[in-house]
């Protein structure tokens, strides 16, 4: 094997690594690869939801016991 032939191999290789994710053999494994981006594509937001609910909570935790004050209209 030339040089040549190694680095035509070695950057064929990184490109296919790269630039094309493998095609799934299998309904199965495509199913699979569906499942974990689903899971890895909501989880920031629902964590985003989580941390702002726990922060709605501790904020805004007493106001709702409280009762609201009437608003007076200024002509």
């Amino acid at each position: 094997m030339t040089i040549t032939e190694l680095l035509t191999r070695m950057r064929t290789a990184l490109a296919d690594a790269l630039l094309l994710p493998p095609v799934p053999a299998t309904a199965e494994q495509a199913n699979d690869v569906l499942q974990e981006v689903t899971r890895w594509a909501w989880l920031p937001a629902l964590s985003g939801v989580a941390i702002g609910g726990d922060h709605a909570l501790r904020t805004h935790g007493n106001a709702a016991v409280e009762p609201a004050k009437p608003v007076e209209k200024t002509i």
